[in-house]
Order: structure tokens, then sequence, then C-alpha cells
């Protein structure tokens, strides 16, 4: 049977979708879904935490590899098998609280002395398929964070969501910061080796859209997620 295949499976820690509690225990809104759907398939194989460009070197080259979250973009479509979505993002720029900096469209944007991206992820990749050349590529966001507090960018890019959960685990608030300018919406899924049998993300879909129809899927999210990131059950 499909559902019997070994899979490798990893995702980063990026809070609120996967993180490490108070004791040490891996939680977050899209280990809560995969957990699900495991359950609901049979499926018994070990979540694994490790850096994104890990995730992305296994994923790349290996078969019944399964790496999340990640955003499905005009770059990757052809690179991956897809489950989900799971979340929505609305992506911006985010500059520190007290500048009186203003951005009222992209060829501003583009003007901007230094923008913080996370290194060849959804925001380096659409930014640059846009046509931005003011990038300063970081190995992690938390990285980009920090430059931006200490003045060493103009802004980074977020969503809301994640540069809320980033604040806090910087060292900082929420209110640190505020947003500029937003950029652009992206939905997050489940991503799939390509030499991964298709029957495979097959099960894992029609479990996912069963959690869904049962309402599971909006339990999770709401524990996680504000109203914008929801993803909407299919009628």
């Amino acid at each position: 049977m499909a559902s019997a295949q070994q899979l490798s499976i990893y995702c980063e820690e990026d809070r609120p979708l996967q993180f490490y509690d108070a004791n040490r225990q891996l939680t977050g809104l899209s280990i809560e879904i995969v957990r699900e759907i495991q359950k609901r398939i049979g499926n018994t194989d070990l979540i694994q935490v490790v850096p994104w460009s890990r995730g992305l070197d296994k994923i790349n080259n290996n078969p019944n590899t399964i790496l999340f979250s990640m955003a499905r973009t005009p770059e990757r479509e052809h690179s991956y098998q897809w489950i989900g979505p799971i979340m929505a993002n609305v992506y911006g720029l985010y500059a520190k609280s007290d500048t009186d900096l203003e951005i009222h469209n992209l060829e501003e944007a583009k003007k901007i002395p230094l923008i913080g991206v996370y290194r060849n992820d959804i925001r380096d990749q659409t930014l640059t398929r846009m046509g931005f050349t003011n990038l300063d590529r970081a190995g992690s966001n938390m990285s980009s964070f920090k430059k931006l507090m200490m003045g060493r960018i103009s802004v980074y890019t977020d969503s809301r969501l994640g540069v809320e959960s980033l604040a806090v685990a910087s060292g900082y608030n929420a209110k640190d910061v505020k947003l500029v300018f937003e950029l652009f919406k992206s939905e997050l899924y489940i991503a799939v080796s390509l030499k991964t049998d298709r029957a495979i993300v097959e099960r894992w879909n029609q479990a996912l859209e069963a959690i869904k129809k049962d309402k599971t899927f909006a339990r999770i999210q709401k524990k996680y997620l504000p109203e914008e990131a929801l993803i909407k059950s299919k009628k």
C-alpha cells in the first residue's frame, strides 16, 4: 500500500507553524495538520526539524521526502508535488516603528537602500523576479530582523503573523515594527519530492480534505492564525 512507504519528513523551526514549546515538544499549526494526516492514513514516520537549506537539499535530491511549510511559487511549481494549501500569508515590508519612511508603490520600494530577505525563500525569489536589486539576503529570518532593529537595513520582508512571532523570539515586541507597504499574498503547502509515488501524495491530499470537511482543520487554524491567514474549506 502507498501509505506503507517510509517517508523522510522535514520542517524548519518557524513560529507559529512549527516550533518547540516550553516543554521542548514540537508543536504548531503545520505540525498538528501533518500529524492529523499521518494519523488518518496510518503513517508513523518521524518529523525531523532541520535548517531550511538542509530540508531543501533533502527534498531536491531524494525520493519519498516531504518538506513543510513551503510557499507555492512559479519558480517551484514543477519542482515538487503539492499537498494543501494549509495557510495563506500576506507579505509586506516592515520598518522600525519610529521611522518616518513611507512607501507608496513598488518603484519606490526598489529605491530603498536595503531590504532584508531570507535567502532563497519566497520573499527572496519573488522580489528578485519582480526586479528588486536592493536585497540583503540573510541565513535566517531572525538575522534579518536583528539587522533591522540595529539599523543595518531599512526594511524587512515578512507576514504579519511571522513578524509578530519573530519580534518576540528576537527579544523585542511586535509594536517595535510597523507595516509600511504590502507586497503580495501567497499560500503555503506541504511539498513532496518529485520521485515520490503519486498515490502517496493523493492519499495525503485526500486526508487533508477530510480534515477540512469535518472542521478539524478550522479548529487547528483558529488556535494559531489571524483571520486573513485562514484557508477556507471547499463547499
